[in-house]
This record gives C-alpha cells, structure tokens and sequence, in this order.
C-alpha cells in the first residue's frame, strides 16, 4: 500500500487535461508533502499517548504505594480532569 494515498487518488482521478498543467504538478507535490506531514504527526501522537498510557499507570502503581498513610486524592482528580 502507498505512504501517499491522497496523492495517488489525485494523480488517478485528475483529468486527462490537467496533467500537463505546471500547477497541477505543484498541486501534487504540496498534497505529497502534506501528507507525509500528517503521517509523521499522527506518528508523534501515537507515540504521546504511550507515553501518557505508562506515566498514567507508573501514577497508579505509586498512588497504590502511597495510599498506605497519604492521601492520594489528587493524582486521582487530576487523572479525571484529563481531557
């Protein structure tokens, strides 16, 4: 499967007459590079929300660790208030 498939969709579906057009080729190659864009962000993102998924965990373990004698009340609002 292509790294690019809006571009490819573009490129597929344009008409005949367009391709020639210099403005359809820049038209192509700011869809191409939008769209790596988007995969290397979605890519950040995914990798950010492991990172939260572990730190939300290691915050459970401690808040285990901790509720013998402290009061933990606050790592457990501010694991509710996360948006």
């Amino acid at each position: 499967m292509s790294d690019t498939p809006r571009k490819d969709h573009l490129i597929k579906h344009a008409p005949i007459g367009l391709r020639p057009i210099p403005a359809f080729d820049q038209a192509v190659e700011l869809v191409d590079a939008l769209e790596r864009e988007l995969a290397a962000a979605n890519e950040r993102i995914s990798k950010l929300n492991d990172y939260v998924a572990a730190l939300e965990t290691a915050g459970d373990k401690m808040a285990e660790e901790l509720s013998y004698g402290y009061d933990v009340d606050m790592w457990r609002k501010a694991k509710e208030a996360k948006p």
